[in-house]
């Protein structure tokens, strides 16, 4: 989705929609009592759309333009055809909920739905009929103070350029300035960071964006808020590449997990009943260690009788349903834990846990597995704390071979923004930069 839609380019892409559907003639917006005229202030031709901006809703990750949308059309002189004149316009209101979801304006901006539309009769001087449609549409614009704090340096440089006033003097004290800064640097980096910037930027902040899944070699990287890597089908998706090695995790129909652009930070797949799996095709990741590390930024909505949303399972040899299920991270609805992660044993057997999150909404989870001195672990691990573990003395971890994965289906509405896994173990070093690649990106 297009990042930081304007208000005047909202009102562009409807009136793009109004030129490119065939029962609209005429595109206007403004106040109500402007209804009549077209954007150029001329008499409309009917059918005709008019936006009425009515309020705007800023939260912390998105921007929620709540407009009026009235589509009419001119009644004749009899009255005989107002039957007509709502049902045509109530096509055109749908159409337009069409492209918003599954059209050319569902990389602009959302309209969640449902959505009431009120039918009027004999409105207006013009004795017009239609559907008057209450519209939030719902642009990504996240509330960021960044470019302020850029734009107060400028400012600060004027106090300095007064002092060469009595530069004859000062200009020494200047020089020892230097001198100072290392002490100085944790609270006057705002004004000192144009000169200064060389030496604290590398240890503050180029290094946690550096790091990311790809930085520990993980064997993929699926990430549901890059749009670029998706494709969707009427509010599905129905393929997600693979970060890592460009690999299409592919839905075998096109009811995939659900594409919300409304999701944490504008998107997210949401496991819904009987949703087909994104599954990468056998023969793709074939190496395989001791152990592996799955992360996920997750949300489970706990609501409603359809549980049992899968996060991620996989399978091996053959592939499913014939291959043998290795490890799966799902929602069982079967309190007292929601939750539970299983990892298969060598000679048969799983070894499986149960978890509940600490925090309701969104959250980052592990899940590692591996062995150690002839046992096995299982742990679970949330923001960066254990939170559930298990054990099997004198076993070892299945051994893999052409491995498939399958991920966001069945039933529930579990979110999930990101997921990633690593074929081996990774060190709680690792481990906590992976959380902090997390938590900074949410």
């Amino acid at each position: 989705m297009e990042l930081y839609l304007t208000y005047h380019k909202v009102l562009d892409k409807l009136e793009q929609f109004q030129q490119n559907y065939c029962c609209l003639n005429s595109f206007g917006y403004g106040n109500l009592v402007d209804f009549g005229k077209n954007v150029s202030g001329q008499t409309v031709t009917y059918p005709y759309l008019f936006v009425v901006p009515l309020s705007v809703s800023y939260d912390q990750n998105t921007t929620t333009y709540q407009l009026s949308t009235i589509f009419a059309d001119r009644l004749n002189e009899n009255l005989d055809n107002e039957k007509d004149a709502v049902s045509d316009m109530s096509l055109a209101a749908r159409q337009l909920l069409s492209e918003i979801w599954r059209g050319n304006l569902q990389d602009y901006f959302d309209a969640p739905l449902p959505v009431n539309g009120q039918p009027f009769m004999e409105r207006f001087n013009d004795y017009v009929a239609g559907v008057a449609l209450d519209l939030n549409l719902v642009v990504m614009e996240d509330i960021n103070a960044c470019e302020q704090w850029i734009a107060v340096t400028p400012s600060v440089t004027p106090t300095v350029t007064s002092t060469p006033q009595t530069t004859p003097q000062v200009t020494p004290t200047t020089t020892r300035t230097p001198s100072v800064t290392p002490t100085l640097t944790q609270t006057s980096t705002p004004t000192a960071s144009v000169g200064s910037t060389p030496q604290p930027t590398p240890t503050q902040t180029s290094t946690p964006p550096s790091v990311n899944p790809a930085s520990f070699n993980a064997l993929w990287w699926i990430d549901f808020t890059d749009a670029s890597t998706l494709t969707t089908n009427f509010g599905t998706v129905s393929q997600a590449m693979d970060k890592i090695a460009s690999v299409a995790f592919t839905a075998t129909t096109l009811s995939g997990p659900l594409y919300n652009p409304i999701g944490y930070l504008g998107v997210s797949g949401m496991t819904t009943e009987n949703a087909a799996p994104l599954e990468n095709p056998l023969g793709t990741y074939t190496a395989h260690h001791n152990g592996f590390t799955w992360f996920g930024f997750i949300d489970d909505d706990n609501v409603g009788p359809q549980r049992g949303g899968c996060f991620v399972e996989a399978y091996d040899g053959t592939g499913f349903p014939t291959g043998t299920r290795f490890f799966f991270v799902r929602d069982l609805n079967n309190p007292p834990n929601v939750f539970y992660a299983n990892a298969r044993l060598n000679g048969g057997g799983s070894l499986q846990v149960g978890f509940d999150l600490s925090t309701t909404g969104w959250t980052s989870i592990a899940v590692r597995a591996y062995e150690q001195s002839g046992d096995a672990y299982l742990e679970v691990w949330e923001n960066n704390s254990l939170i559930s573990s298990g054990t099997t003395a004198s076993a070892s971890l299945y051994t893999l071979t052409d491995q498939q994965y399958r991920l966001m289906f069945d039933g529930g509405l579990d979110g999930n923004t990101e997921q990633f896994y690593f074929d081996k173990k990774l060190n709680d070093s690792q481990l906590s930069q992976m959380f902090n690649y997390l938590n900074n990106k949410y």
